[in-house]
């Protein structure tokens, strides 16, 4: 939640093969909205974890209600 409302970012569970071009294409897709930039990490259980930085133009938390993240 600190993530959304400070940083603007939404964070999402991936597939380990996907890159962070195919997360940010994806989320655009989706969603309708402009990713500034995305970070990705693997987990020790071996999942991918995709933190996504949306434009300013748009708000994370308004995304993340719209969703269905909170």
């Amino acid at each position: 939640m600190k993530k959304i409302e400070d940083n603007n970012t939404l964070v999402f569970i991936v597939d380990v093969k996907a890159n962070k071009h195919q997360i940010k294409q994806a989320v655009k897709k989706l969603y309708d909205i402009d990713v500034a930039k995305v970070s990705t990490l693997i987990r020790p259980d071996g999942e991918k974890k995709a933190y996504v930085w949306l434009a300013p133009d748009h708000d994370a938390l308004d995304v993340a209600n719209k969703i269905g993240i909170i």
